[in-house]
């Protein structure tokens, strides 16, 4: 068995704020009695700005609004002439699409405990 197993890695100090003129008092942020930074907020848990709840429910709402528009985006593409479709109305169409069907799987994953 080798004789590193189980111990901790020691890295080597490094003189480097010692050669830039610097303290330990310099180099270390200032704290406060109960060990927080002073001078700064405190610290707070991040939560998601849309509640769990409402998860599943904006993914579906989401993936069929996109799944519709994209529908509507080939119906218009298989019926329309060459001359007579616009290219204004594809991209706005393909686009709203788009970020339908992105937001609507970034919530099926969060639904289904994907956490992204």
């Amino acid at each position: 068995m080798p004789h590193f197993i189980g111990r901790p890695i020691q890295y080597p100090r490094s003189n480097r704020s010692a050669h830039l003129g610097a303290t330990e008092e310099t180099t270390r942020p200032a704290t406060t009695a109960a060990g927080g930074r002073s001078g700064g907020m405190a610290a707070k848990a991040i939560s998601s700005p849309v509640p769990v709840e409402w998860y599943p429910t904006l993914a579906v709402v989401m993936v069929s609004v996109g799944l519709m528009l994209t529908a509507s985006f080939f119906i218009y593409e298989a019926t329309s002439s060459r001359r007579s479709r616009s290219l204004a109305k594809e991209i706005t169409t393909a686009a709203v699409a788009s970020v339908f069907l992105g937001f609507g799987s970034l919530f099926v994953l969060l639904a289904s405990g994907v956490y992204v």
